[in-house]
């Protein structure tokens, strides 16, 4: 089953707006906060603090009907601005605490894009710890460090409201370095001011040899077991009228060993994919916006389960009159399974349907009431899923 990243769980939130006025009755505390995180800001200091938690249940269907899972991911981290900070120009470093406790859903559904994208296994971790300095009037821009890769390459910005992974990273991108797994990576972006891109880097690959990166220090980047990912990818943003969109292609090679599915032979893996974000419609006072997303991937069938994702969906913010913060989205993904002799599959495919709505109330507490329906859970004959979930989200 593929995992996803934080940059899909959009837990890089920074600092929501009009904490400090939230409720009555607590207004004295956030007040107080408030100031304090005023006076962090002053000298570059960004606290970024989040809760998610899941409450799903298998509704019909999948290995487990009626079955329920909970989860709950804690985040904690600071991004510091170098320049207001120490007085070094273009510099920022960001620390990240991650945290998750809780069941893997997707055990009772048996799908494999996995329909939570905080599941897998129950972990504490420094889950980031990265330094970027920007050069040449903000052009260039180099990164190093322990570092999620769907932060930077693969993903698309209108898909990181959906809880199902593949809006995040395609799920044919094998050995991804990002969640529950980043790793010690060094990267380098150029971005021209009228819209063209190019981003390369290069990742410590030891969870290809079953080395969970993402609880380790950077030795294995510099040593045994020796496997490295590698990608790349070009792109531009551009206007239309007056709705921003980016369209990228990316090529990714991982020098890990990776078995043959038919021959048993030890092999490297490599695969491209296409990204693609559009903005439809705002309106004058930015109340209401609706946004698209499409992905592509591509991988050898010979050594990948999944060869084949396509995917695509809208999100809509104010979709309902007088609830201009509320964010709803619609989107349907698509893997095709290998059929290589000895995959093993009896279904071609797997198709997840997502529908959901996201209420908030203030600006910090965000409720999300979702659905999705699975076609060919993990295409191994088992029946159609239909899934609930309930998210809750605090940002601080």
């Amino acid at each position: 089953m593929q995992r996803g990243g934080l940059q899909r769980l959009g837990l890089t939130l920074g600092l929501w707006a009009g904490v400090a006025t939230a409720q009555p009755g607590i207004e004295g505390t956030l007040g107080q906060s408030s100031t304090i995180i005023e006076a962090l800001g002053q000298r570059g200091i960004t606290l970024d603090i989040s809760i998610i938690g899941d409450h799903s249940t298998v509704l019909e269907g999948g290995r487990n009907p009626r079955s329920s899972a909970d989860r709950v991911l804690a985040q904690a981290g600071l991004i510091i601005d170098t320049d207001k900070a120490v007085g070094l120009p273009g510099g920022t470093l960001t620390i990240n605490y991650l945290g998750f406790h809780g069941d893997d859903g997707s055990i009772d559904t048996g799908d494999t894009q996995v329909y939570s994208n905080i599941d897998g296994p129950s972990f504490d971790a420094l889950y980031s710890l990265w330094y970027q300095q920007d050069l040449i009037d903000d052009q260039l821009a180099i990164k190093f460090g322990k570092m999620d890769a769907n932060s930077d390459f693969a993903y698309v910005l209108n898909g990181t409201a959906f809880i199902n992974s593949s809006p995040g990273f395609s799920p044919t991108i094998m050995g991804f370095p990002s969640y529950p797994d980043p790793s010690t990576a060094i990267n380098i972006f150029w971005r021209d001011k009228h819209g063209p891109y190019i981003g390369a880097g290069v990742y410590d690959g030891a969870t290809q040899n079953r080395l969970n990166t993402g609880t380790r220090g950077p030795s294995s980047f510099f040593g045994a077991p020796n496997a490295t990912f590698y990608i790349a990818e070009v792109g531009t943003s551009y206007m239309i009228g007056q709705e921003r969109g980016r369209i990228g292609v990316g090529y990714w090679h991982h020098s890990g060993r990776f078995t043959d599915i038919t021959t048993g032979a030890n092999r490297r893996a490599d695969g491209s994919y296409l990204v693609w974000d559009q903005g439809i419609y705002s309106s004058p006072n930015d109340m209401t916006a609706v946004d698209v997303f499409a992905q592509y991937a591509k991988t050898d069938d010979a050594i990948s389960a999944i060869d084949t994702h396509i995917a695509g969906g809208a999100e809509f913010t104010g979709l309902l009159n007088g609830r201009p913060k509320d964010i709803s989205g619609l989107m349907a993904s698509y893997v095709g399974f290998s059929d290589a002799p000895g995959a093993g599959f009896v279904a071609d495919y797997e198709l997840a349907v997502e529908a959901f709505y996201g209420i908030r109330p203030v600006p910090w507490f965000e409720l999300k009431p979702d659905m999705q329906y699975i076609i060919n859970p993990g295409g191994r004959g088992i029946d159609d899923a239909l899934v609930g979930t309930l998210r809750a989200r605090l940002a601080f």
